[in-house]
């Protein structure tokens, strides 16, 4: 983060703590310390009200056109969906429908089979 430095006399705030009698090292440590609570955060990067309500206003027209876009997509998912179950439903009626062939195909030969059975044995 960027800080910006209000107007702060270090050399002079040093001096006068070391003519109030405090050792060298101790006064320069008081002087950064009050110098680092005089730095403010440089805010100019920072949003406006206007630039928020700007980008408000823009996430929920993209908010709309996101919802008006999956209705689309479910509605195309769930034609997909009745088409094959359509197809689904085409199929296994067909394979039912063989299968009942092949069934009486072989009661047919079942009965064909008994009948010849009970002919030849007497």
């Amino acid at each position: 983060m960027v800080m910006t430095a209000i107007g702060f006399d270090t050399l002079s705030a040093s001096k006068r703590l070391r003519e109030a009698g405090m050792d060298q090292p101790v006064a320069e440590a008081i002087v950064e310390l009050v110098q680092q609570t005089t730095m403010l955060p440089d805010i100019s990067d920072l949003a406006t009200k206007s630039e928020l309500a700007a980008t408000r206003a823009d996430l929920q027209t993209t908010k709309a056109e996101l919802k008006a876009d999956l209705k689309n997509e479910i509605a195309l998912v769930r034609a997909d969906m009745a088409l094959m179950e359509s197809r689904l439903r085409v199929d296994l009626s067909e394979k039912i429908r063989l299968q009942g062939w092949a069934i009486l195909g072989g009661v047919a030969v079942l009965m064909t089979i008994s009948t010849a059975l009970i002919k030849l044995i007497p």
